[in-house]
């Protein structure tokens, strides 16, 4: 079975991006702690992914109709949760969902680039009619090994570090 990890990832953050995309205006005291937020989560952050062909039969739901050519387990990381300065109510949320924003970016254009995948789509438990088991989550956080990279997945199928996310890729 092919397993790939890739960490970490070469994720950054646009600090000007991100405050147009959240409105927050430059001159604003706002603007300030955001900057704060982006500069210390820049310091520490180390997205990663664990990448696990797909192949062999799974003994867990798939969604109906979809073929996976990779299971994923992807993170932000506990070194943006543990990072003092970008523990600031909204703004750190803002900041660790652009982190992963960017490590799914990343890992798609990996699979295009490097795996040779065309249009690349992802699914994750919850996300596809009638794949909403939680516990799929557990499942293909084994299957990927998904504790190499930190993320750890109790018995009702809840991730941690928050900003973590495991599903499959397919051709789109």
């Amino acid at each position: 079975m092919e397993r790939i990890v890739l960490d970490p990832l070469p994720v950054t953050l646009d600090r000007e991006k991100l405050m147009e995309l959240n409105h927050i205006p430059a001159d604003s005291d706002l603007a300030e702690d955001f900057a704060d937020v982006v500069e210390a989560a820049g310091r520490v952050l180390r997205c990663k992914t664990i990448l696990v062909k797909a192949g062999e039969p799974v003994d867990f739901p798939l969604p109906p109709g979809v073929e996976p050519v990779y299971f994923y387990a992807m993170t932000v990381g506990r070194e943006i949760d543990e990072e003092e300065d970008c523990d600031y109510p909204y703004l750190g949320d803002v900041v660790r969902q652009a982190a992963l924003d960017g490590a799914m970016a990343y890992t798609q254009d990996y699979l295009r680039r490097e795996k040779g995948m065309g249009s690349v789509a992802f699914l994750n438990p919850g996300s596809a009619e009638g794949w909403e088991d939680k516990l799929v989550n557990r499942a293909i956080a084994l299957l990927t090994g998904a504790e190499e990279i930190g993320i750890r997945v109790d018995d009702r199928g809840n991730m941690t570090p928050w900003y973590s996310t495991v599903g499959i890729f397919t051709e789109a």
